[in-house]
């Protein structure tokens, strides 16, 4: 977000338009141009034609976030968010099969339960469950939002905590499970490949 308002400032004093907007919706939204951006600037920049046109060829929704910064914000807490949500539903999958659960029993209570998310319903790391909705898992981890990134993200996330005097601690120990994984080379594959480097594999 530092980063951003920066160039913001510096852009803005040279007549040019800054726009913080990062995507959500993977290598298929960008395919398909169903991207949604997290958009950072101020009112006026976003309602011009320029950015409304190219923003609109590339994806399908346009979220006003606040002004210049805040685009980048949003984006480094969801995947602060998603990351710890990914590593949590990794270590609930990972033990019930230890403990003689079928993970695709297992999956289902928790989808109908408090333990729905995104990772255990639509992106599940368990190659089992995902074989329902050939999600990454079922394809040995690829295809998917890269291991590598996701650590991008952490890191940027934690930067920013630091920079702004907010503690993180699951935050910062999920950084360091997917360094750890990306150590392992795993960082090509989705970042639910957590639940393999969990196993040991």
């Amino acid at each position: 977000p530092t980063t951003s308002r920066y160039w913001y400032e510096t852009l803005s004093s040279k007549d040019c338009l800054f726009v913080d907007a990062p995507v959500s919706g993977g290598v298929k939204g960008a395919q398909d141009g169903t991207l949604t951006f997290m958009v950072g600037s101020t009112r006026e920049t976003l309602e011009s034609t320029i950015v409304h046109s190219i923003l609109s060829f590339m994806g399908s929704r346009m979220i006003p976030c606040g002004g210049p910064g805040s685009g980048a914000a949003v984006k480094l807490c969801n995947n602060l968010a998603l990351a710890a949500q990914m590593v949590g539903i990794c270590e609930a999958m990972n033990l019930g099969e230890a403990l003689d659960v079928d993970p695709k029993v297992l999956a289902d209570v928790m989808n109908m339960s408090t333990a729905k998310s995104w990772s255990c319903e639509v992106n599940n790391p368990h190659p089992e469950v995902a074989a329902s909705t050939g999600s990454p898992a079922s394809k040995d981890y690829s295809g998917g939002f890269g291991t590598k990134l996701m650590l991008k993200d952490l890191g940027l996330a934690v930067s920013a905590g630091k920079e702004a005097h907010v503690a993180l601690p699951l935050g910062n120990v999920t950084k360091e499970l997917y360094q750890l994984a990306d150590l392992r080379g795993l960082g090509d594959k989705d970042f639910g490949v957590i639940l393999q480097f969990l196993r040991g594999r």
